[in-house]
C-alpha cells in the first residue's frame, strides 16, 4: 500500500541505517496515537532494506498482565538458529541481557530490532530497552521501537528511560496525520467528499482508509471495537464526562461541564493527558470525531434523550441569552421538548434565509412543522408557507407544491382572498418549474381573478407580474410587456421595490431577445437586478442573472452569456439557490456548445442529468445539448435522449425549450436521413413559430426543418447566419459565425460554398469531433467528383466522446494497469516526457485531476474496459 506523506520519516530512518556499518547504532523511537501509521512506516522502511541486514521484531500486547519480556520470546524465535540455547534462563536478566548483546554484537550483517507498542511494555522489557538503548553505539544495529505518545502519562516509566538516555544515542520521531490536502485527494479520487472524510478522521490514515474502504460516514465497525474497549476501562464518573461531551456536535464550554460535573478535572486529566480529549481555549471536546459518534451511538436512547434534557434544564437561559438557537434546537429535538422546537427553529430559519443558507432554513421549518402539535390554523399556514418558499428556491419544486396547496386549503377555509390569491400565484410558478404549463396557466388566471375585485395590493400586483413571466417564458411579447407594466404600476404604487425588480426583469427579458430593443431590455433587467442585490432579494437576483445569461446565449452574445453565468452561478451557489445553480449550470452547458467546446458541455450536462431531482425545464435543456453532441459524434443510442427532451419540451407549452428539442431531432433526422418526429408534433411547433418566439430561434428552427425534410417555413424577420441560399449568401453566413464564435455553424455555412469552401468544412468538422456529420460530407462531396478530402479522424478517437487520441487511449489502458510514467514509456517505445504530457492531454479532455479519476472516468464513459 502506498504511503501517504511519509517519504520525510523514510528518509530519516534510512539515513541513520545507512549511517550504522560506518560506526556506532542508533534508537528510533516512533510514536503518535492509534492508527497514524506507525507499523506502517516501519513494515515499508524494513522491506526496503530486508536483502542487506537480519531484521527482528517483538511485539507487546495490550493485557491487562503483559507477558514478561514478550518482544524477546519474539526475537528469540527468530534467530534461534543463531543463539546456542533457545530457553535461556531469564531468572538472571543482566546475564540475559548481556548474552543476547554479545550475540548481536557477533552478527557479521547489520542488524534492525524492532519493538512495537512499548506503552504496553511489561517491567523487564522495560529494563531490556533501557540496557540495550545505553549499549547502542556498541554495536551495528537500528533498534526502533514504537509507542503511542497519547498512551504515556506523566508518570510512565518510559518517560523516565527516554529522560535518562544519551540524546546522541536515539532520535525521537513523532509522526504527524495527513494533511488536508492529502486527505482530500485520497477522497477525490474514491469520488467522496474530502472536507467530510477529514473533518470525522482528523487526518488519521487508520481512519482515513477505514472511512474510504466502505464509504459512509458512519463509524467503521473495528473503529468501534477499538474506542469501547478505551471507554469501557474507563471509572464511572469520566464516564459520564465523555457521555455529555458525546451527545454535542461541537465543543463544550469547560464551565458548562464544571456545573455538571464538579469533579471533572480530576476525572479528565488522564483524558487531557492521553489526547482524547482536547480543551481550546475554554472549550472541550473529543479529539476525534470518530470518538465522538462511536460514544454517542453506545448509548441507550433513554440516556441521550436524560442528558440532552439535562442541558437544556441547566443552559436554557444562557443559550437565550446568547442567541444561541441552534443549540437549543439540537438539544430540545434530542430531548423530545416539542415546544421548545416549535418555538425556537422557525426563527433560526428565518436567521439562516436571511445569511442565504436556504437548504438549512428549508430545513428547520420543516423541523418546525414536524414538532408542531397544536391545530392553530394561522400558524400552520405560516410554517407551510415559510418551508415551500425556502423548497422553491433550493429546488425541491415537489416538496413545495404540496406544502403550497396544503397552505391553500386551510385559506380556502378562512375565506382570506388575498392570501388565496397568493398561494394560488405561487401554485402557478410552482407548476411551472416542475415542467407543467398547463397547470402554470390555470393557477395564474384563477389567482388574477380571485383579486380582480380588490384593491391594489401586493398580491395583486405579484398576480399581474407572475402572468407577465409567463407569457415572458412563453415568447408572447406584447402580453408580458401589458401585464408588465401593471404590476410595474402598481409596485411603484406601492412603492414595493422587490415587486418592481420581479417585474421589470420579465419586461426586460421580452426586450432584450429582439435585436432592435437589446439595449433597452439589458438596462431594466440590470436595473431589476440592481433593486434585487440592494435589498437582499435572493430570488429576484438569481432571476435577473438567469435572464441576462439566457436571453444574451439567444442573442448569440456567448461573451456576454458566459461573464453573466458565471456571476450568477457564483451568487447562486454561495446561497444554495439550487434552482437557479442548475438552470444556470445548462445554460452554461448550452455556451459551451455554441462555440465547440463540446467535451466542457458534455460533462457539465452530464453532470447535471445525474440530479435526479433536476426541474424539467432544466432537463429538457440537457438532454437535448447531450443528444446533440452524441448525434453529431455518431453515437447509436442518442434517440431515445432526444425523444425524451421532446416530450418533456412539448409540456411545458414554450418555445423557448421546445425549439431546443426539436432542433436536435430535426439535425439528427438530417444526419440519418430517417424521421423521428410526428407530423403532428411537427404542426404544432410550426404553429407556435409563425405566432410567437424570437428571430434567431425561429430562423433555426426552420432551417433545420429545410435542411432535414425540405420543408420551407417562411418568416417575417431573417438571421443572416441561416440564409445560405447560394455561394454568396453561404459565405457570408460563415464569416457571421466565424465572428460569434460558432465553428459548427461556420462549417454547415461553408460546405454551402466551392470545393475548397467544403474541405475547410470538413476539417473543422473532423477537428470538432462531428464524425458523423463529416462522413455524411464526405459522401456528399465523394459523389460530386470532389478528390483529396481531408482524412477523417481515427477509429479509436471516434470511439470515445472525450476525443482522445489513440496514443492517449493506450496510455490510459496502462494507466488502468496502474503503471507508472517510466513504465508505459517502455511499453509504449516512447520517452518519459512524452507519457506526462500524453496524461496531462487526458487530464485536460475528461476533466480530471488524477489517474486513478481518469481511468475511473474513462471506464464510466465506457473510453474503456
Amino acid at each position: 500500500m502506498e504511503l501517504i506523506e511519509r517519504e520525510g520519516f523514510l528518509n530519516i530512518l534510512q539515513s541513520h541505517y545507512e549511517k550504522i556499518p560506518e560506526g556506532e547504532g542508533h534508537c528510533i523511537f516512533i510514536s503518535g496515537e492509534a492508527g497514524i501509521g506507525k507499523t506502517s512506516l516501519v513494515k515499508a522502511f524494513c522491506k526496503k532494506v530486508r536483502s542487506s541486514c537480519n531484521i527482528y521484531q517483538g511485539i507487546c500486547d495490550a493485557l491487562f498482565a503483559p507477558r514478561p519480556l514478550a518482544p524477546l520470546y519474539d526475537i528469540l524465535l527468530q534467530i534461534k538458529n543463531d543463539l546456542p540455547d533457545t530457553n535461556p534462563d531469564i531468572t538472571d536478566r543482566t546475564a540475559f541481557f548481556s548474552r543476547l548483546f554479545y550475540e548481536l554484537k557477533n552478527q557479521e550483517k547489520v542488524n534492525i530490532i524492532v519493538f512495537e507498542d512499548i506503552h504496553w511494555a511489561d517491567e523487564a522489557t522495560l529494563d531490556f530497552i533501557k540496557f540495550l538503548a545505553r549499549r547502542i553505539t556498541q554495536l551495528q544495529t537500528l533498534f526502533i521501537l514504537t509507542y503511542r505518545d497519547n498512551e504515556i502519562d506523566a508518570h510512565h516509566p518510559l518517560r523516565h528511560i527516554l529522560g535518562h538516555l544519551n540524546p546522541d544515542s536515539f532520535t525521537r520521531l513523532p509522526l504527524l496525520p495527513l494533511s488536508r490536502q492529502a486527505v482530500e485527494k485520497m477522497a477525490d479520487e474514491k469520488g467522496y467528499k474530502g472536507e467530510d472524510v477529514y473533518s470525522i478522521s482528523g487526518g488519521n490514515p487508520f481512519y482515513v482508509n477505514e472511512i474510504l474502504a466502505s464509504y459512509s460516514l458512519g463509524v467503521p465497525e473495528n473503529i468501534k471495537d477499538a474506542v469501547l474497549s478505551t471507554y469501557n476501562r474507563l471509572d464511572e464518573i469520566t464516564k459520564h464526562i465523555w457521555e455529555i461531551l458525546c451527545i454535542l456536535p461541537t465543543s463544550f464550554e469547560v464551565s458548562y461541564l464544571e456545573k455538571m460535573e464538579p469533579a471533572y478535572s480530576v476525572a479528565i486529566s488522564s483524558c487531557l493527558d492521553f489526547k482524547i480529549l482536547v480543551i481550546d481555549n475554554g472549550l472541550i471536546s473529543f479529539k476525534h470525531e470518530l470518538f465522538r459518534r462511536t460514544i454517542e451511538l453506545s448509548l441507550s436512547p433513554l440516556v441521550r434523550v436524560e442528558l440532552h434534557r439535562n442541558i437544556l434544564n441547566l443552559f436554557l437561559e444562557s443559550f437565550e441569552k446568547n442567541q444561541q438557537t441552534e443549540r437549543i434546537i439540537h438539544h430540545a429535538k434530542n430531548a423530545n421538548e416539542y415546544d421548545l422546537v416549535v418555538r425556537y427553529a422557525p426563527l433560526a430559519a428565518k436567521q439562516a434565509a436571511s445569511l442565504g443558507a436556504h437548504i438549512e432554513a428549508s430545513k428547520l421549518y420543516l423541523s418546525a412543522i414536524e414538532y408542531y402539535q397544536g391545530n392553530d390554523k394561522d400558524t400552520l399556514i405560516g410554517f407551510y408557507d415559510s418551508y415551500a418558499y425556502e423548497c422553491y428556491l433550493t429546488n425541491q419544486i415537489k416538496e413545495a407544491i404540496i406544502y403550497t396547496t396544503k397552505a391553500l386549503e386551510i385559506r380556502k377555509g378562512k375565506n382570506d382572498i388575498e392570501s388565496i390569491g397568493s398561494a394560488l400565484r405561487f401554485l402557478s410558478r410552482l407548476w411551472w418549474f416542475d415542467g407543467n404549463r398547463k397547470k402554470a396557466e390555470a393557477f395564474a388566471v384563477k389567482a388574477i381573478e380571485v383579486l380582480a375585485d380588490q384593491q391594489s395590493s401586493r398580491a395583486k400586483a405579484m398576480a399581474f407580474s407572475n402572468m407577465s413571466q409567463l407569457k415572458m417564458l412563453a415568447d408572447q411579447s406584447d402580453e408580458c410587456i401589458l401585464w408588465g407594466e401593471k404590476a410595474i404600476t402598481m409596485a411603484k404604487e406601492l412603492n414595493d421595490e422587490e415587486i418592481l425588480s420581479h417585474a421589470l426583469n420579465n419586461v426586460g427579458d421580452v426586450y432584450m431577445r429582439s435585436p432592435f430593443s437589446k439595449q433597452k431590455g439589458i438596462e431594466l433587467l440590470q436595473q431589476s437586478l440592481d433593486i434585487a442585490l440592494k435589498n437582499a432579494y435572493h430570488e429576484h437576483a438569481a432571476r435577473a442573472y438567469t435572464n441576462l445569461g439566457s436571453s444574451a446565449i439567444v442573442m448569440k452574445d456567448y461573451t456576454l452569456a458566459k461573464e453573466i453565468l458565471e456571476k450568477g452561478i457564483q451568487y447562486c451557489e454561495e446561497r444554495d439557490l439550487d434552482s437557479w445553480t442548475a438552470y444556470m449550470m445548462a445554460e452554461k452547458a448550452r455556451v459551451y456548445l455554441k462555440t465547440g467546446h463540446w467535451n466542457e458541455a458534455y460533462i457539465m450536462a452530464d453532470n447535471l442529468h445525474r440530479d435526479e431531482y433536476l426541474a424539467s425545464i432544466v432537463k429538457t435543456g440537457i438532454l437535448a445539448v447531450m443528444g446533440t453532441i452524441k448525434a453529431r459524434s455518431g453515437d447509436n443510442d442518442v434517440l431515445p435522449m432526444l425523444l425524451e427532451s421532446k416530450k418533456i419540451a412539448l409540456e411545458t407549452m414554450e418555445l423557448q425549450r421546445i425549439i431546443p428539442a426539436f432542433v436536435a431531432l430535426l439535425e439528427y433526422e438530417w444526419i440519418t436521413n430517417r424521421f423521428y418526429i410526428e407530423k403532428e408534433d411537427i404542426d404544432t411547433a410550426i404553429n407556435m413559430v409563425k405566432e410567437m418566439g424570437n428571430i434567431y430561434e425561429n430562423n433555426e428552427f426552420a432551417f433545420w426543418l429545410l435542411k432535414s425534410r425540405g420543408d420551407r417555413l417562411e418568416l417575417k424577420e431573417k438571421f443572416a447566419g441561416y440564409e445560405i441560399n447560394n455561394v454568396n449568401t453561404a459565405l457570408k453566413a460563415a464569416s457571421l459565425w466565424e465572428q460569434l464564435h460558432c465553428p459548427y455553424e461556420q462549417a454547415l455555412a461553408l460546405f454551402e460554398g466551392k470545393e475548397d469552401d467544403k474541405k475547410i468544412a470538413v476539417s473543422i468538422m473532423q477537428k470538432l469531433g462531428a464524425t458523423a456529420v463529416y462522413e455524411k460530407m464526405k459522401f456528399h462531396m465523394r459523389s460530386s467528383g470532389i478528390k483529396s478530402i481531408p482524412r477523417g479522424i481515427r477509429k479509436s478517437t471516434r470511439a470515445n466522446p472525450a476525443n482522445l487520441t489513440e496514443r492517449e487511449l493506450d496510455v490510459l489502458q496502462l494507466l488502468k494497469e496502474g503503471l507508472q510514467n517510466k513504465e508505459i514509456a517502455d511499453k509504449l517505445f516512447i520517452s518519459p516526457k512524452t507519457v506526462d504530457h500524453h496524461i496531462s492531454s487526458i487530464f485536460f479532455k475528461l476533466e480530471v485531476n488524477s489517474r486513478a479519476k481518469a481511468v475511473q472516468e474513462a471506464t464510466r464513459k465506457e473510453i474503456i474496459k
